[in-house]
């Protein structure tokens, strides 16, 4: 599919660990604790690509840093509002970030240019195995991964595209298109997610349904109807 249209792809896995509250409940010092559990966990893990993050702590951060960071997509405009405990992982050719102590302890995402759902999800997937061989995920047999907002129970998984779409922009179709997307478990959104706005005609569609829907479903979902807009 034409770049010009579909601009990026992102998947994005939320994950916390057994043994701590989450985020909005937890000590400065179970940040920390968090903080070096999952550094540790990447940085040992059997993958190739380890050597390639670096750990950055956002206490010690520019706001300009910080900003840009929101603007390539790689951290939430949530995540630089309140940076104590927080830090974030990289990888050096910018695209995996790994979010810590965000609404929830992990937020892994990968970017990736283009529309290519399903490469995107194959290397998040491959970083999700790695850290939850070191890591104690908090898990429920019938709830899936548990997370601190009940809308990503389940798989954690957000599955997005960033889109250009000025012609349905001017034409006025976009909020009957965000009614019909609704019914088949989409939303569609500004580009910096939820309450932001369209600036530029660019928006993120992404499933949102994550509860009793596997990956490969929710991503096909996604797929077939990117490819119809």
């Amino acid at each position: 599919m034409d770049n010009n249209i579909v601009i990026s792809t992102r998947i994005r896995l939320a994950r916390n660990l057994k043994d701590y509250p989450f985020p909005c409940r937890l000590s400065d010092k179970g940040k920390t604790e968090v903080d070096e559990k999952v550094r540790k966990a990447l940085i040992n893990g059997n993958s190739a690509i380890a050597k390639d993050f670096q750990y950055i702590d956002f206490d010690n951060m520019s706001e300009t840093m910080k900003v840009s960071l929101v603007e390539k997509h790689l951290v939430s405009p949530e995540f630089i509002s309140n940076t104590s405990g927080r830090a974030v992982l990289l990888l050096n050719n910018g695209t995996v970030s790994i979010m810590l102590n965000e609404e929830d302890h992990i937020r892994l995402q990968v970017i990736e240019n283009g529309f290519c759902l399903d490469e995107a999800y194959d290397l998040a997937d491959k970083l999700d195995t790695l850290l939850d061989e070191q890591l104690n995920f908090a898990f429920n047999e019938k709830l899936g991964y548990l997370t601190q907002c009940p809308t990503n129970l389940g798989t954690g998984m957000r599955a997005s595209v960033m889109l250009h779409l000025p012609a349905l922009k001017k034409s006025g179709a976009m909020n009957m298109l965000a009614n019909n997307l609704n019914k088949l478990g989409l939303t569609i959104r500004g580009a910096h997610g939820e309450g932001s706005s369209s600036e530029g005609a660019i928006y993120q569609l992404s499933n949102q349904v994550s509860l009793g829907i596997s990956e490969k479903s929710a991503i096909e979902n996604l797929k077939n109807i990117t490819n119809q807009l």
